[in-house]
């Protein structure tokens, strides 16, 4: 977007979502929760001091008990007058195995979801980690990616589809409607097989990428985080940073190409 039309502007959808992520990092620090910045956030944290000037998404990981731990805080202790937490279990139309902190003075009317949720605005996308053992991979993979394509059936629209495969997406959808948010408790319920607690290397589990092998973590280097300067803010990243940053993407301080440079199409506005 670039601002016209009303549509916030990349800047402006930056803005809104460092709003939020102040007010989670502080809500964080006072209550005793464990958060790194993660994927682009903490590529940007460490190539650009900030934002990666073409990206409007913001991502961090906690462990699952901290996420489990913020998502009941909240309700009694909300994390800023202008921050709203969406989860599966608090949130009837939220259809995703993570959780959301929004900014509530935006709204985003996404064209790619068949039912829209009430009240989204500009969000920081909170992803818990579990447990990694490679030895589970060989059930969990499986049966995450199955959970994960009910999911996305359920969910998302798919405007490239048509003919026999717009046919079979409609009849997952009617026979197996995503009722009571079955395929998010299941998802959950899988990832957790390994607890965090336990594990040496710990991982996020509920998403298809990056790749698990692109994402393993020591829980040591996620325990033991440092502050990083952040656009005008410091947020917690992991030690040891640029070992996960060349496991993901190689070369990061290398500018991607131009065509290579993705920004998420949410149409976010300013409320009214």
């Amino acid at each position: 977007m670039n601002g016209s039309d009303g549509y916030l502007s990349i800047a402006e959808e930056q803005q809104a979502e460092l709003e939020v992520m102040k007010e989670l990092h502080a809500f964080c620090v006072k209550h005793g929760l464990r958060y790194i910045l993660a994927y682009g956030t903490l590529l940007g944290a460490i190539r650009h001091k900030g934002f990666i000037p073409w990206d409007n998404d913001m991502d961090v990981i906690m462990p699952r008990e901290d996420v489990e731990k913020l998502v009941e805080i909240n309700k009694k202790d909300p994390i800023g007058k202008n921050v709203r937490l969406f989860h599966y279990t608090t949130d009837a139309n939220y259809h995703y195995p993570i959780v959301r902190a929004c900014n509530t003075k935006t709204i985003v009317q996404p064209t790619y979801l068949r039912e829209m949720i009430d009240d989204m605005g500009v969000w920081v996308d909170i992803f818990p980690m579990d447990g990694y053992i490679k030895s589970k991979l060989i059930f969990q993979k499986p049966l995450r990616n199955f959970y994960l394509k009910m999911m996305n059936a359920t969910m998302y629209i798919q405007e490239s589809e048509s003919g026999s495969k717009a046919f079979v997406r409609k009849s997952i959808i009617k026979v197996f409607p995503n009722k009571n948010h079955r395929y998010e408790r299941k998802l959950s319920n899988l990832c957790a097989w390994s607890k965090y607690e336990n594990s040496e290397t710990v991982c996020v589990l509920c998403e298809e990428e990056p790749p698990f092998e692109k994402q393993i973590m020591s829980r040591e280097d996620v325990e033991n985080p440092v502050l990083a300067p952040f656009e005008d803010a410091e947020f917690y990243i992991p030690r040891n940073a640029d070992k996960y940053l060349t496991l993901q993407y190689g070369d990061y301080m290398q500018l991607p190409a131009e065509e290579d440079r993705m920004t998420h199409s949410i149409c976010s506005r300013y409320k009214d």
